[in-house]
């Protein structure tokens, strides 16, 4: 069986680092294979930067021919974390609480990160959490530039707390308060332990800070001011002591120190304002922007506590493939690497996952592939037998179905036929029900006008200056074609079935409803001069009563009166036409 191992990047702004893990047989992590990388950290380059990444694992694929899934940490300038208290709750409840806060305290849409949780504290008070987030475009893009260059990623955890399973790992005797401190090329990772509680802040300040104050004084482009800011810290400048070049550097160094300083002191008196813990009585250095000669004095000076450089592999043996590789002198980029390999020694430790859901379901999927595939090659050797009594049963059948079909052919031509007898005789049908209702309804203008002549008369003194008809507009025709009517199946006994009765033709529908518009005006006899009288309004109300008496009329609306004539009677009403008296 395969020894357990893990591969690790740890993909900085300004580097990537790979290592491969594995456990000794002293039950300790071993460095096996070691690759370091380094790229452009320039701010002005954040669109290339994930190109960049994908061409330095590239590289190392090229050279050390290091590939496979990989467990990465996510650098401090794309992790936000956070640490929130609430009242403790049973962990079936916390899952809704925690995603509340979590809605409270990440400044994006959750819709738009990838976010997990870790629970930091629980005292049975107090819930202490820590929650971590990255947006999802971003974590995309790192991925996909990681699985391009053969590193498809298995687990992803910030940085930050890579380097506290790192610590705990390395300096398992400390429980005293301490501050670990990992200086980085865009973000410093500060980490506050103290005991089994810890907390993580993320600081905006680090080693490009002192290369911009370089390029600024120097007027040069920030690749020449990186490079200027190695050889002078590093000891390997040729500038004279007083040159200006390399005192902008010194003074670039100093005022990184100073500030530094400043946000480490801010930063532990609001962690122990708020969660209540101790001073710290030791800080630890690491990091590429740590090598500073002066910053662990300053530090030292400033906070009054001791400073020592953290040793990334102080519980770490390297292996001699490893140790060729330099990772004994890169001991400075390896702390949150060997972070992400503690899992082998300390399988109990708990992790927050920044691995998007898509990932995590196909990581999930290509685990259970081996079983999914060997469950598939037992269903297929089940299902041969079966599957090959079936086939020749199906072709015995079709072989069958053959015979009857040339048996059936006559007879299909005869249930043709008579299908396109019925459907003639449905036709003409419809064509005398149609004749029938035009024949039926051609004197019913005729009658109408009778009817409607005899009311008027029969008021005396009235008569209609407008008649209009009001008709509906046409319906819409019918998108689909009526369905043919259903074919009956040719009996087995090769005897053409009896055509179905004919169905009975249903009668004519009703018209749409017609409404004619009526003016007229009632002459009032016995009051020519003056306004009309009330009987004249009732004679006008009697022959709309007369109206809806008629046949043809089921209703009288919209009646209106005008009076303002002396002697006339104006009124306007529309008279609804009885559909079974369609005109």
């Amino acid at each position: 069986m395969r020894a357990p191992r893990v591969l690790a990047v740890d993909i900085g702004a300004g580097h990537v680092a790979c290592g491969v893990f594995g456990v000794g047989a002293s039950g300790r992590l071993v460095l096996q294979q070691f690759a370091l990388e380094p790229h452009s950290s320039d701010p002005t380059h954040e669109n290339r930067w994930a190109v960049e990444i994908a061409q330095s694992l590239g590289a190392i694929v090229t050279r050390r021919k290091l590939a496979g899934s990989a467990a990465i940490a996510v650098p401090g300038h794309l992790a936000l974390t956070k640490f929130i208290k609430t009242p403790s709750v049973a962990k079936e409840k916390r899952v809704k609480i925690v995603a509340f806060e979590a809605a409270e305290n990440i400044p994006y849409p959750l819709e738009e990160v990838v976010w997990d949780h870790l629970v930091v504290a629980d005292d049975g008070f107090d819930l202490e959490v820590m929650l971590t987030a990255v947006k999802f475009d971003a974590m995309q893009a790192l991925c996909g530039a990681a699985d391009a260059a053969g590193f498809p990623v298995e687990r992803a955890l910030p940085a930050g707390l890579a380097l506290c399973h790192a610590f705990r790992y390395n300096y398992p005797k400390v429980i005293e308060p301490v501050i670990v401190v990992n200086v980085g090329a865009r973000t410093t990772n500060l980490l506050f332990v103290e005991g089994d509680r810890f907390y993580i802040r993320t600081l905006a300040l680090a080693g490009n800070a002192m290369t911009q104050a370089i390029s600024e004084e120097l007027r040069i482009d920030f690749a020449a001011a990186e490079t200027l800011k190695i050889q002078v810290l590093s000891g390997q400048s040729d500038l004279p002591i007083g040159s200006p070049s390399r005192a902008a550097v010194q003074r670039a160094a100093s005022s990184f120190c100073s500030r530094l300083q400043l946000e480490i002191t801010r930063s532990a008196v609001n962690h122990r304002r708020h969660s209540g813990g101790g001073a710290a009585v030791a800080l630890y250095l690491t990091g590429g922007g740590s090598l500073i000669e002066e910053l662990p004095g300053t530090l030292a000076e400033k906070l009054r506590i001791p400073v020592e450089r953290y040793e990334a592999l102080k519980n770490v043996d390297v292996a001699a493939d490893a140790r060729a590789a330099g990772a004994e002198g890169a001991a400075q980029v390896l702390a949150d690497l060997v972070g992400l390999a503690t899992r082998l020694v300390v399988p109990t430790e708990t992790e927050a996952s920044l691995l998007p859901p898509a990932l995590t379901a196909a990581l999930a999927f290509r685990k259970k592939q081996p079983l999914l595939l060997a469950a598939a090659a037992l269903a297929t050797l089940a299902l041969a037998p079966p599957a090959y009594y079936l086939h020749r049963l199906a072709t015995a059948t079709e072989e069958r179905v053959s015979q009857y079909d040339g048996q059936l052919m006559p007879l299909r031509s005869v249930q043709n036929r008579n299908e396109e007898n019925l459907r003639q005789i449905v036709e003409a049908r419809k064509q005398i029900n149609a004749l029938t209702g035009a024949y039926e309804t051609k004197a019913n203008w005729v009658n109408f006008f009778t009817d409607l002549q005899q009311r008027l008369v029969a008021v005396e003194d009235v008569w209609l200056d407008r008649l209009q008809v009001l008709r509906p507009a046409a319906p819409e025709p019918d998108a689909a074609p009526p369905e043919p009517p259903p074919t009956e199946p040719v009996p087995a006994d090769g005897q053409p079935a009896a055509a179905p009765a004919a169905d009975p033709v249903p009668p004519p529908k009703k018209g749409p409803t017609i409404r004619l518009a009526l003016s007229g005006r009632l002459l009032d006899v016995r009051n020519p001069q003056s306004k009309v009288s009330p009987e004249s309004l009732q004679r006008v109300k009697e022959l709309l009563a007369g109206f809806t008496d008629s046949k043809f009329i089921t209703a009288v609306e919209n009646e209106r009166f005008d009076t303002n004539q002396n002697g006339l009677l104006h009124f306007d009403f529309t008279l609804v036409i009885n559909p079974k008296q369609t005109l």
